[in-house]
């Protein structure tokens, strides 16, 4: 190879696609502080192949969600703040305690991709869970946005399957909040304290150590109705709400508290014994209601609605959901 040559290859080299991508990177290495956990020292700094992440003992939980597109494109802060709450509350709803988060993200250009990772931020130091890497494409043809969240629980394990006959359907929620511009999300979150945020989540993971809860479901995007659907297929239960039960927020109609998403919102399973020491536990805070909305049964896994006397089935179990049906449907070789 000549001198002239090396400088040609050297020159492409520089300009190869491959290189220039990782500039790219510059954008989330502007946002999220470069040392999440300094206890560790500087192998733990953002920027190598793998995020280092302090030892824990116990079970560990792994959350991950892909945002609405439309969402992503219309409103990239609240959708990057969004990513990042939606994956700790299913972390929370399982007993758990959040350690860290990555993300994946595409973006048509930097101006748009400093709008999710500025949600993305606001939402990692509000909670105190540090972002620790990650992927980001500023070049795509189209935007979005994927998170997922780390975390690990001390015990015992909320879990949608614990649900039994019996057991009473409590409603755990944050009612000082409003809705977010024309969307269904009911935004408890983005103008509260961090701390009492902070409180909230750390809640079900000492629900769960009491013993006070033994099943848990976050309110997702289907709403309270169909997060109770999922819960009533994963127990295996017949769910039975009462619709009179429910206290909507001052001025929200009963159809939009029944179909929207939360950001502080759980169904919870208790044993009928433990229902005053849930109240006890929860009226910790005015801002939380908890209130008991329904029954588990015994019979087909299915989803009822009752008011003034009458009963209307939402869902039965011939028709699945998710598809993720009880314990004995999989098989004892899958245990």
């Amino acid at each position: 190879m000549t001198p002239a040559d090396l400088q040609a290859l050297t020159l492409r080299l520089r300009q190869h696609p491959g290189l220039r991508g990782k500039e790219e990177i510059q954008a989330p290495a502007r946002t999220f502080p470069p040392l999440p956990f300094p206890e560790l020292g500087p192998a733990a700094a953002l920027g190598d192949d793998a995020a280092l992440i302090p030892g824990v003992t116990g079970p560990l939980l792994l959350a991950s969600e892909g945002m609405d597109p439309q969402l992503v494109d219309d409103d990239p802060w609240f959708a990057g703040w969004s990513g990042v709450l939606v994956n700790l509350s299913d972390i929370a709803a399982m007993g758990g305690n959040p350690l860290a988060v990555v993300n994946s993200l595409w973006a048509t250009g930097e101006q748009h991709a400093e709008r999710l990772l500025a949600g993305m931020r606001f939402a990692s130091d509000t909670f105190a869970v540090p972002m620790v890497g990650g992927h980001t494409n500023l070049h795509s043809p189209y935007n979005a946005l994927s998170v997922a969240v780390l975390g690990t629980t001390p015990g015992p394990v909320l879990s949608a399957r614990a649900a039994r006959p019996g057991d009473r359907c409590h409603l755990l929620v944050n009612i000082k909040g409003h809705f977010h511009r024309h969307y269904p999300f009911w935004d408890a979150a983005t103008e509260a304290e961090p701390a009492r945020l902070r409180r909230h989540l750390a809640l079900l993971v000492e629900l769960a150590g009491a013993r006070i809860v033994h099943g848990a479901k976050d309110i997702s995007m289907g709403g309270l109705v169909g997060t109770a659907v999922m819960f009533a297929e994963a127990a295996h239960c017949r769910l039975e709400l009462d619709l009179e039960a429910l206290q909507p927020p001052g001025g929200v109609e009963l159809e939009a508290w029944l179909t929207c998403f939360p950001s502080y919102g759980y169904l919870l399973a208790v044993d009928p014994s433990q229902s005053a020491a849930l109240r006890h536990a929860t009226g910790i805070d005015p801002d939380l209601l908890c209130v008991e909305i329904g029954r588990f049964q015994s019979g087909d896994a299915e989803l009822v609605l009752s008011a003034a006397g009458a009963c209307q089935r939402v869902w039965h179990q011939q028709d699945p959901l998710t598809g993720f049906g009880a314990l004995n449907d999989l098989g004892q070789e899958h245990l």
